[in-house]
């Protein structure tokens, strides 16, 4: 049951978004970005960033349209019910089969780095399970919950990479912006918005926000601090294994973090501890992700609780995470999943919505 004050300040906003974009493509995305740009894969991400904060103005725009109101709600209104529900149910599926194919991955590394023996379906169920809970507590439950993972991941993992910064070889890096496939390089870039995916969800949480008007700017400061520490990993990856080694390699950044020799050696591994911070990360996409899904559908439907739809999403995305059959199986369908479906509530709904809603003369709300 929510609690009687379901809104987040501007704060536990930023957390949230900082958690909700950071966690599953950390792990291979230098990978990916040595693919299309080679030692230049890191130029690739500050684009992407700035492809990012051009897409979070569009989304703010069409928010602030019924910032009071829910998604379906607000949708009705710029394009009538038919279409909003089947936006709506657009909207869920997306976000069920993004989660399903993370907890796969999620488990999959989890499964190989830490706990040999242990089956994918209890790492997957419980992931699930504890995800489940914590989104049956609210909005305002996770925000409070944000403030304080948000120093447990982000401090260690940035004083970790700060020590790795002493035994790198910068060399790597050149020569900066030759050798560039320039085809390859703005399809990277475009693939690398994909890594900023948490974005869309402010479609669905200005209802919960108390400051409405400083959304944008809050935003904007989780989405560039967010988008600096992608860059600050890839660059050191790209740097620490060069462009060749780097592209075969499963995880990356995972590798490099096990080659870190910490002061006092008091960590025998360091992929390990990253893992955990990765975990976290990954607990908060997941629970978003539940949250979401499950409100999306209690508000198009119009009957029973929250909970209720959570208990329905949870299942679905457990039996679409058993569906592939294996690892590279499931790295290819997100692949193809970010190309069809990654930009379209990122950037092209948002921009229909904007463009409809400016035709038909439709103005802001009065907050």
């Amino acid at each position: 049951m929510f609690s009687n004050n379901n809104l987040i300040s501007l704060r536990q906003l930023k957390f949230l978004l900082i958690l909700d974009i950071f966690g599953m493509g950390i792990t291979i995305l230098p990978r990916k970005l040595a693919e299309y740009g080679g030692q230049n894969g890191w130029l690739i991400i500050t684009i992407s960033l700035i492809f990012a904060i051009i897409c979070l103005f569009l989304i703010d725009k069409v928010a602030m349209l019924y910032p009071n109101q829910n998604f379906y709600s607000y949708t009705s209104k710029i394009i009538g019910k038919p279409l909003a529900i089947i936006l709506s149910l657009i909207f869920t599926l997306k976000i069920l089969i993004s989660i399903s194919l993370e907890i796969r991955i999620f488990s999959e590394i989890l499964k190989e780095i830490m706990l040999f023996n242990t089956p994918f379906w209890v790492i997957a169920i419980t992931m699930l399970l504890l995800s489940g809970y914590m989104a049956s507590n609210g909005y305002e439950a996770r925000g409070r919950i944000a403030e304080i993972l948000i120093f447990i991941v982000f401090i260690p993992l940035i004083f970790v990479f700060f020590i790795s910064l002493f035994d790198i070889d910068f060399s790597n890096l050149k020569p900066v912006l030759q050798e560039v496939n320039k085809k390859q390089f703005l399809y990277g870039s475009v693939y690398g918005l994909f890594h900023f995916s948490g974005i869309e969800f402010l479609l669905l949480s200005y209802p919960f926000i108390k400051e409405k008007k400083e959304i944008r700017k809050a935003s904007f400061k989780a989405l560039l601090f967010v988008g600096i520490i992608l860059i600050c990993i890839s660059m050191i990856t790209i740097a620490r294994f060069g462009k060749y080694d780097l592209v075969n390699q499963m995880w990356p950044v995972l590798e490099m973090m096990d080659t870190i020799d910490l002061p006092g050696s008091f960590i025998e591994r360091q992929d390990a501890l990253i893992m955990t911070f990765w975990i976290i990360s990954i607990f908060m996409i997941v629970n978003a992700g539940v949250f979401f899904s499950s409100l999306i559908l209690k508000d198009t439907i119009k009957k029973g609780t929250h909970t209720i739809y959570i208990c329905i999403c949870l299942p679905i995305i457990y039996i679409l995470a058993l569906l592939p059959r294996n690892i590279e199986q499931v790295y290819t369908l997100l692949e193809n999943f970010y190309k069809i479906f990654g930009s379209l509530f990122i950037f092209i709904i948002p921009l229909v919505l904007l463009t409809i809603a400016k035709m038909r003369g439709l103005q802001d709300e009065k907050i």
